[in-house]
């Protein structure tokens, strides 16, 4: 849109230019006969002057108010066009996003992970299975015969694992506790009781039971001599 404004002020100034020619010659002529019917009619084409230039300065405010909103507007465009672009991004970016999640729930990071996690289990348990098939042909004529290492569920070896059942059977009560506990097996006041759940959980096939007869000067931590039996 074309900005009127030179021709609007030019027709506004020829306006006032006549008006005021217009006055100067009524001042030449004198007071007409009917002077006060004359300055009344002059009253009333002021007045519609007034109106109509008033008229005509709205016009030219509307029309420079809309040239400034092009102009603001078109200066504006591609700051606006560029923040469009960048909303439209991020909102595709989400909903991307949101259909990978709700299609693929588990990351393939995740998934290698938890691939990695299983093949762990499945190693661990293929060697404590190992671990105590071996450990299930110990008998009590075996105590100093090695123990078949069961690791942990970690895959770790226990720094508390005896090294034979002789060694096991020298554990005392706060000994044989810490076992079971670094295996996570349930732990008893009994310490007959916590190294039967740990053999139990190696493999090993008979029970630690406290007898009056001495095997191999095996004894417990009071000194009371202990044995060992199949059940």
């Amino acid at each position: 849109m074309g900005l009127r404004l030179p021709c609007e002020w030019e027709q506004l100034d020829s306006n006032l230019k006549a008006l005021a020619m217009h006055a100067k010659e009524v001042d030449a002529l004198g007071p007409p006969p009917d002077s006060a019917a004359q300055i009344h009619k002059l009253r009333l084409q002021l007045r519609a002057q007034d109106k109509k230039q008033e008229a005509r300065i709205a016009d030219i405010k509307h029309i420079v108010k809309d040239v400034l909103k092009e102009q603001i507007a078109e200066h504006m465009r591609p700051q606006i066009q560029e923040q469009i672009r960048l909303e439209l991004t991020r909102q595709i970016r989400e909903a991307v996003q949101e259909q990978i999640t709700e299609h693929l729930p588990v990351s393939l990071q995740d998934q290698a992970e938890e691939s990695k996690r299983q093949l762990i289990e499945v190693r661990n348990s293929l060697l404590n299975s190992e671990a105590r098939r071996s450990n299930a042909t110990l008998r009590s004529t075996n105590l100093d015969d090695p123990l078949a290492p069961v690791v942990k569920a970690n895959g770790e070896e226990s720094a508390l694992a005896p090294q034979t059942l002789r060694q096991l059977f020298s554990y005392d009560s706060a000994q044989a506790r810490a076992l079971v506990r670094d295996y996570a097996l349930r732990e008893h006041d009994v310490r007959e009781r916590n190294l039967n759940r740990f053999m139990a959980h190696i493999g090993v096939q008979f029970n630690l039971i406290p007898i009056p007869v001495m095997v191999d000067g095996v004894v417990d931590e009071n000194g009371a001599p202990i044995g060992v039996t199949l059940i």
